[in-house]
């Protein structure tokens, strides 16, 4: 698959009274049928090979070509439908989008966690491609908006698995972890910022939780912020906001590590248009 490539000025976005900035490495835009609706992304320790899931109910499976630090080119691998805990593809039911995949873990194991937005519940899946097993929801999963539930999953240094939804309820964003027996439990919210929700996730290995936040401004352009946060509540900053219509509807994450330090790894959803670009798009965090 061939995909054109745009670099970004290597301009840093400073964070005032901080010391720490994100600095762009560049932007693949991927013009194909074959991905429709990415929003949930891991990417491998190297930072070669990614897992997706879509907003339609299939995991996507590939790796990425590089030239020097950028991506230079996407190659699909596997495209497969997310098997629910009855043996059925959840792509061959979207009425009430039940195939609404939005979030995606992956733990150290392989073992899989996928958060649905729509009809919001969290499935288990023992690897890739497997059959899932449904996580019994929290109360609150029902308590929030239609079309504005479960956005994000993501996967503590510890094992300690945590889902997020879009839109905050009106204490904020609630944290929801995986407690004994595996139980939803709500370990406080985290405040909503400038109306931006809350559609990626993902851990540093220091503990540090990555959260990919977007807005769509007068119904026009899409903009976007990554924000760091500790769940013990010692930090809560903003890294890096785009500017309006910089970038398309980012609503994946990915956190990973290469020799110069951390690199953060974005994925867009075209929202199923033909006239829309899936977008890869990177940082480095930088001192």
């Amino acid at each position: 698959m061939r995909a054109r490539s745009l670099a970004l000025t290597a301009a840093l976005w400073p964070v005032l009274g901080w010391s720490e900035a994100l600095e762009p490495i560049g932007v693949l835009d991927v013009e194909t049928d074959s991905i429709v609706g990415v929003s949930g992304l891991e990417v491998s320790a190297d930072g070669n090979s990614f897992v997706a899931v879509t907003d339609r109910g299939w995991w996507i499976e590939g790796r990425f070509e590089r030239q020097g630090d950028m991506i230079a080119e996407v190659d699909i691998q596997t495209i497969e439908p997310i098997i629910g805990q009855d043996g059925f593809p959840v792509a061959a039911r979207r009425i009430g989008d039940w195939s609404d995949a939005e979030g995606l873990a992956l733990a150290p194991d392989g073992t899989a966690w996928v958060a649905f937005e729509r009809w919001a519940h969290v499935w288990r899946v023992d690897r890739v491609f497997g059959t899932a097993k449904w996580i019994k929801d929290h109360p609150t999963f029902y308590d929030h908006a239609e079309n504005w539930q479960l956005e994000a999953a993501a996967i503590a240094p510890d094992g300690t698995v945590y889902v997020f939804s879009e839109k905050p309820l009106l204490e904020g964003f609630p944290i929801y972890r995986l407690g004994e027996d595996d139980l939803w439990v709500i370990d406080g919210y985290l405040p909503e910022q400038d109306v931006f929700a809350s559609v990626g996730a993902d851990f540093a290995a220091d503990g540090a939780l990555y959260i990919l936040e977007r807005k769509l401004v007068v119904g026009l352009w899409w903009q976007n912020q990554i924000r760091r946060v500790r769940l013990d509540g010692t930090e809560d900053i903003t890294l890096w906001t785009g500017e309006r219509g910089e970038y398309g509807n980012l609503e994946g994450i990915a956190v990973w590590e290469d020799d110069q330090g951390l690199r953060l790894t974005l994925v867009s959803d075209n929202n199923g248009s033909a006239k829309e670009a899936t977008q890869f798009v990177e940082f480095r965090l930088t001192e």
